[in-house]
């Protein structure tokens, strides 16, 4: 069998509605199977992150539950060192073909359009492109241009301007964030008080 696999990797500190809708507007635009929510484990790109790595892991399984086809992986947060998405798609690909040894397998890598603005900076971009798919989210009506040397394809998420920082910051300040996150994550984060001292 010849599966369509969707990777959405992020710090996930938490993970957000947006988030989850952008694996699905994927899902649907690009006829994928399942997606896996990857977990950074330490994202060198990124400022330090605030939650721990099992709790941003938990957030994630408690986002995906009831939604068959999403799938948390650890590869990276299992993975000694920085997290480099070339890192992660070699070991989703040996992940994949250990589990599914007798089936193919087609990877979209679904990234924000400022990653991808950036992505000719990152580790090995030639490498990702020539095993990836690229898929960059944005919001409606935003201006987009294709990279010359590395074509994608371009979905609008709507609500796509939540951020983790915005939940975060609400935590923080005992503010109200449930529009924001899974109802199952709002709950995770109020009982273990997790954004309160940042």
């Amino acid at each position: 069998m010849q599966f369509r696999i969707g990777i959405l990797g992020g710090s996930f500190d938490p993970i957000h509605l947006a988030h989850l809708e952008a694996a699905r507007i994927a899902r649907d635009k690009l006829d994928l199977d399942f997606v896996y929510l990857v977990p950074a484990g330490n994202p060198y790109h990124r400022d330090h992150v605030v939650a721990s790595t099992e709790a941003r892991l938990a957030m994630c399984e408690l986002a995906a539950q009831g939604h068959d086809w999403l799938k948390v992986s650890k590869v990276d947060t299992d993975r000694i060192g920085n997290t480099y998405t070339i890192d992660t798609i070699s070991d989703l690909a040996g992940e994949f073909t250990r589990d599914f040894p007798n089936d193919s397998v087609e990877w979209f890598l679904i990234l924000g359009a400022d990653a991808y603005k950036n992505f000719p900076q990152w580790k090995q971009p030639e490498e990702i492109t020539k095993n990836v798919s690229i898929v960059v989210v944005s919001r409606p009506g935003e201006d987009n241009q294709e990279l010359e040397l590395f074509p994608c394809h371009f979905i609008d998420v709507p609500g796509w301007e939540i951020s983790s920082t915005q939940v975060r910051l609400a935590a923080k300040n005992n503010e109200t964030f449930d529009e924001l996150v899974p109802t199952s994550v709002s709950q995770y984060i109020k009982t273990n008080k997790l954004y309160a001292n940042q």
